[in-house]
């Protein structure tokens, strides 16, 4: 979205955990905003990790419509897995 990193570079996230998840094929297209996914993702997985919110990258095959279910199983797995690592540690 244009302007998202620049408004996250501001503000700190109110989830506990984020994940990201993002296809290998999305940021390869003619779309001149769509084209800039892959960079952006980078940035905000840096900007999360900088301000010390527990988050993961997963690059997957395909584009942005491949296997949306099983993405999102693995997204919600990771948070829970993460979530109460950090409520027993």
């Amino acid at each position: 979205f244009p302007g998202w990193i620049d408004y996250s570079e501001g503000h700190r996230p109110l989830s506990r955990a984020v994940y990201l998840s993002l296809g290998d094929r999305e940021e390869r297209t003619r779309n001149a905003v769509v084209s800039t996914v892959g960079s952006c993702i980078r940035r905000q997985h840096e900007l999360l990790r900088a301000q010390g919110v527990p988050c993961t990258l997963e690059w997957n095959a395909g584009g942005h419509f491949q296997d949306p279910g099983s993405r999102t199983a693995r997204a919600f797995l990771w948070c829970i897995d993460t979530l109460e690592a950090e409520r027993t540690a």
